[in-house]
């Protein structure tokens, strides 16, 4: 995360939080400024700044996973996921994963990797084709205040009713599309200068180490229609959130 004085920026990976940091690294340079536990969630923000509004990213399920796949973390460091072992045990050809066994298997044995520790985020409410998806998990995580509990509590009564929703800590919400505008935007919200926020609508792509994709390499390319509806029925909270994503 990112700590200034005028706000706490919460960085989800493979958001759009890379783009963000290097942005804010310009913006308050010779300001006060703290980056630490990058991934940190809304939960683990210092007591003495969390009074502070809260910006954060979001992007489209369907594009994050693909984004996902191609960074490949899974890849390179197996253990911070389920281990080699337990992938090859369902997978025997990892690391060589097809994008819809990537999906598949992140929805299986990525989802609640902790549940055999006390920090675990598990849910026995939905049948197995109904569970809860990988994404799903993480908003929750990073997102809501007592994550562990509101996850477990979660059914399909407050999924329809958008119960959860009285959970969340006050975001505001920029999105991973059009990022340059949404992060100019919201900081001019925040009442930052107009003038220091300039630079901001015109700077450059920023990938994380392993790069990113090309812009015409769309996410729209790796899906069946099985696959959508798949993503669909897990991450069915995040597109109530975000209806607009459901395309």
């Amino acid at each position: 995360m990112i700590i200034t004085d005028d706000f706490v920026y919460i960085h989800q990976p493979k958001t759009g939080g890379t783009f963000v940091t290097h942005v804010l690294e310009q913006l308050y340079q010779g300001r006060p400024f703290i980056n630490t536990h990058k991934h940190g969630t809304c939960s683990d923000i210092p007591a003495e700044h969390q009074g502070k509004p809260i910006l954060t990213t979001v992007r489209n399920p369907y594009d994050r996973y693909v984004s996902q796949y191609h960074f490949g973390w899974w890849r390179r460091y197996p253990d911070a996921y389920c281990g080699v072992e337990e992938m090859r045990a369902h997978y025997p050809s990892y690391p060589d994963v097809s994008f819809p066994e990537f999906v598949r298997m992140a929805n299986s044995l990525f989802l609640n990797r902790h549940q055999r520790q006390e920090t675990g985020f598990h849910n026995e409410r939905f049948s197995e084709e109904r569970r809860l998806g990988w994404h799903t998990e993480q908003f929750v995580r990073f997102y809501c205040r007592e994550p562990r509990a509101v996850f477990q509590a979660l059914d399909e009564e407050s999924l329809t009713t958008g119960r959860y929703r009285e959970t969340l800590f006050p975001l505001r919400i920029t999105r991973a599309e059009n990022l340059n505008q949404q992060i100019h935007d919201a900081l001019l919200e925040l009442g930052l200068p107009r003038e220091r926020l300039a630079f901001i609508l015109d700077a450059q792509k920023v990938f994380p180490e392993g790069g990113g994709r090309a812009d015409e390499d769309r996410w729209q390319n790796y899906y069946t229609p099985e696959l959508k509806q798949f993503v669909r029925t897990r991450e069915r909270m995040l597109f109530q959130l975000f209806p607009d994503y459901d395309i």
